[in-house]
């Protein structure tokens, strides 16, 4: 069972009231001292009176009978000895009355003494504790300044979770009054489904040396639950006896949502990296098949992988964010040409809605048949021609299964093609791509061909209909 806490000042308290005793027993023994020799003094001089009386008496008698000559010498002897030993006695009372009375000064000198000692050592125990109050009371403003300005809810509790304590932070968040909060009435500012956890982790707290569990925490202000991390620390006697526990609630709901949008990452990246590897063994064993010089290979893989990378700066500067068609596109066209320039407005012209997502998964393979197209054209195609025009149209289509896919059309015209059934200058790599490996990877329609003046190539894939995100259901509205 836990013991109450102690008043800091509880020791130099109990010391001073020891001392105080210790000076109240001696006060009492002088003052007995002292009463027993004013009862001695009191009985001497009733003595000391007696005698005087009995002396007195006895000068009386000799004194009524002056002419009495007959019996005179008779009565005088036994006078004279009963005055003789009223004398005797009444001069050791004097005596005794007088050490006595000695006695008594040097008592209530030391009683006066004790006094003083006692009041001296009371007002400088009095200084001390007041002292002592003050800084205590110092300390406890600063405590309670540190504690008020913390972000952390803080509180103090018994065995078992039975609160005694919260802060005025805990009752801002939760909307509980201290009185709502104590014993077991916090646990209902924490989510139902969690108060079994908090309940078990109390159960085993005093055996884990230690308070430590996740759960949700009512914010009352937005009416949704936040992950708080929960913690307390016994307070200890020199003994190991527990006399409380100290504890505060941290506002981890942040942490947790970034953990999982970094492992989400984490794990977008791995898939990337992956894909990427196998994008570029693919590329670099068909750049092989198809070059005729070892040259030929390093111009063409250099190119294939600028545009590898140029995909992957889009992706890297995206983060979590899809990539829209019109950016792949452009990026890719302004590699091989300056699209900002009057020749080029003059001879490529691109038309289609803005901001259409693309597969993540998908953008390197469809960034490689982009480039392919750009390449060509640049160096075979409308690009080379004086009078080549290049258009590239796109659109949202709606299927009849009711999805959405972007139907793309690359259109050349002006350009001098003697056989339009010939084989494809530059290798054929790029009708590859568009014929074999886009409907293999992305499921997409694809046709390639050539026109009496130009290449026609058309691409229609699936739009993805939902967006990356990356929140998840932390925040929940209260049950």
């Amino acid at each position: 069972m836990t013991a109450p806490a102690d008043d800091p000042s509880h020791d130099e308290a109990a010391r001073l009231l020891d001392e105080n005793e210790q000076l109240k027993t001696e006060l009492e023994s002088v003052l007995d001292e002292n009463a027993r020799l004013i009862e001695d003094r009191d009985r001497l001089l009733r003595r000391v009176a007696a005698l005087a009386r009995e002396l007195q008496s006895s000068n009386s008698l000799q004194i009524t009978r002056p002419g009495d000559r007959t019996g005179e010498h008779a009565d005088a002897i036994p006078a004279a000895t009963k005055l003789s030993e009223s004398e005797e006695e009444l001069r050791v009372a004097l005596e005794e009355l007088q050490v006595l009375t000695e006695e008594l000064e040097v008592a209530n000198t030391g009683l006066q003494r004790a006094n003083e000692e006692l009041e001296e050592r009371v007002r400088a125990r009095t200084r001390e504790l007041n002292g002592i109050n003050a800084d205590l009371r110092r300390s406890e403003l600063r405590m309670s300044t540190l504690v008020e300005g913390i972000p952390q809810l803080v509180w103090r509790s018994g065995d078992r979770g039975d609160w005694t304590w919260c802060s005025r932070q805990w009752s801002d968040y939760t909307s509980q009054t201290m009185d709502e909060a104590r014993h077991l009435g916090w646990l209902g500012a924490f989510h139902p489904e969690d108060r079994a956890v908090a309940l078990d982790a109390w159960d085993n707290a005093e055996s884990h040396g230690g308070l430590s569990f996740e759960a949700r925490v009512l914010d009352a202000a937005h009416g949704r639950y936040r992950y708080f991390q929960t913690r307390a620390m016994p307070v200890r006697t020199p003994e190991g006896v527990v006399l409380e526990w100290l504890g505060t609630c941290t506002d981890v709901d942040d942490i947790l949502r970034l953990r999982h949008q970094q492992n989400v990452l984490v794990d977008e990246l791995q898939h990337r990296t992956r894909n990427l590897m196998a994008v570029v063994h693919a590329v670099t064993i068909r750049t092989i098949k198809g070059s005729r010089t070892l040259e030929d290979f390093r111009r063409c893989i250099d190119d294939r992988m600028s545009a590898l990378s140029r995909a992957q700066s889009l992706l890297s500067r995206r983060g979590s964010q899809r990539i829209a068609f019109d950016t792949l596109l452009r990026a890719e066209l302004s590699a091989h040409v300056d699209l900002d320039s009057g020749d080029s407005r003059s001879k490529i012209s691109l038309s289609g809605p803005e901001g259409i997502p693309l597969q993540t998964s998908l953008v390197q393979t469809f960034a490689l048949a982009l480039h392919e197209l750009a390449t060509n054209a640049v160096k075979y195609g409308a690009l080379s021609a004086p009078s080549g025009v290049l258009s590239v149209e796109w659109q949202l289509v709606h299927t009849a299964e009711g999805t959405e896919c972007l139907h793309v059309d690359w259109h050349e015209s002006g350009v001098d093609i003697p056989e339009p059934d010939a084989a494809p200058r530059g290798g054929g790599y790029g009708r590859e791509l568009i014929e074999r490996a886009l409907p293999y990877q992305l499921g997409a329609k694809t046709s390639y061909g050539f026109t009496s003046d130009g290449v026609r190539c058309t691409i229609e894939m699936e739009v993805p209909v939902d967006d990356i995100r990356l929140e998840t259901d932390y925040a929940r509205t209260p049950a």
